[in-house]
């Protein structure tokens, strides 16, 4: 996988793994531009999203606010 420049979105895991998050939204700055969060989807809705961190805790993003993802760093070895 090509590390160390943004990916296009509708290439991003939609299987729960976590990933480095790019989010802009004008309406609802994020706290973090840059987070970890993974694909979701409610059961009961059935609708699908982005759950991403933030210092008061989880929210939920969108597609069309996803400028861009990467994996996550690998953790070197101890």
């Amino acid at each position: 996988m090509t590390t160390g420049r943004w990916l296009d979105v509708s290439a991003a895991p939609r299987d729960g793994s976590p990933v480095l998050l790019w989010i802009q939204d004008d309406d609802s700055p994020p706290d973090f531009p840059v987070t970890v969060g993974f694909w979701e989807t409610d059961e009961i809705f059935g609708v699908s999203f982005w759950r991403v961190f933030s210092a008061h805790g989880s929210s939920t993003d969108f597609d069309q606010h996803v400028r861009g993802w990467m994996p996550l760093p690998q953790v070197p070895d101890a």
